[in-house]
């Protein structure tokens, strides 16, 4: 069966990215062709950490009811294809291409050669037809993967949540952490997140979702607990749970970011860093 095919990195599937799968869903429909995203693992370029694990992106994609997703691992091998062979080998013979969706920055192949521009000269033999997707503007400014990074870095998660259309999202590992918030009357459920996830740093009001999707309120830090006397201070993800009693069972789990409360501070004492957290859930 014919294909639509668009291609990419997606890192967060904000609204620039879902603009392009609701336009190939539409023309898979129009066409009745199949569906497909050609999805890159991670960026290929270098950048100060990614917003989407593969797995959150293919989670990402599901309510977009598409037919395939390809995972296409970074890596020299298929960094050092060229742009000609890309398309003829991945597009061409294995997703059998026949139109191609792809957003107005499009890039592929080896030196980024396969733009639009060179889209536009080398599809036409094959007669595959090429819709571009114009950008997604908000006030005024292209909704972008780098945009997005550029606000998380700076706590503007308000504008960051515009961007990707729903509250930035991390999954992640429950692990055992130290026990100090149960000993200051605040127990936390300590996340294991991707190493290569970018994270923004100090307090802020989320929601949590445990394994069965059920949903909680709590008060997410992120940081180094420079209040707390421990040996280590490796950068730390830890939820308190409002109004949740009893034993965190949930092995995996989803955090998402609400709203920024405060940046992470250090308190001369215990009874500082409590009366603190007791003003954040009542802020959260």
């Amino acid at each position: 069966m014919k294909s639509v095919v668009t291609l990419g990195t997606f890192d967060g599937v904000h609204k620039g990215h879902q603009a392009i799968l609701k336009k190939l869903v539409r023309t898979a429909q129009k066409e009745n062709l199949k569906s497909i995203v050609l999805v890159f693992e991670k960026p290929v370029k270098q950048v100060s950490g990614i917003l989407t694990t593969i797995n959150e992106k293919i989670k990402y994609f599901l309510p977009f009811d598409i037919d395939d997703v390809f995972v296409l691992p970074v890596n020299k091998k298929i960094t050092s294809i060229t742009a000609e062979k890309f398309l003829e080998d991945f597009l061409i013979k294995e997703l059998n291409a026949s139109h191609l969706v792809v957003g107005y920055d499009c890039t592929f192949g080896k030196d980024r050669k396969g733009n639009i521009e060179w889209l536009k000269k080398n599809i036409k033999k094959y007669g595959i037809k090429l819709t571009v997707v114009k950008p997604v503007k908000i006030n005024n400014k292209i909704v972008s993967s780098s945009l997005i990074r550029e606000e998380l870095e700076k706590n503007n998660i308000k504008e960051v949540n515009k961007m990707l259309g729903g509250s930035f999202g991390i999954e992640g590992t429950h692990i055992t952490g130290d026990r100090i918030g149960r000993t200051l009357g605040f127990p936390t459920v300590n996340i294991k997140t991707d190493k290569n996830k970018l994270l923004p740093r100090g307090v802020f009001s989320c929601s949590v979702i445990d394994k069965n999707y059920t949903l909680y309120k709590g008060v997410l830090n992120i940081g180094t607990r420079p209040s707390v006397k421990l040996k280590k201070h490796n950068l730390s993800v830890e939820v308190h749970l409002i109004n949740f009693s009893g034993t965190w069972r949930s092995k995996q789990l989803t955090v998402l970011i609400n709203k920024f409360i405060r940046p992470e501070q250090k308190f001369n004492n215990l009874e500082e860093l409590k009366k603190a957290i007791a003003s954040d859930i009542k802020k959260a």
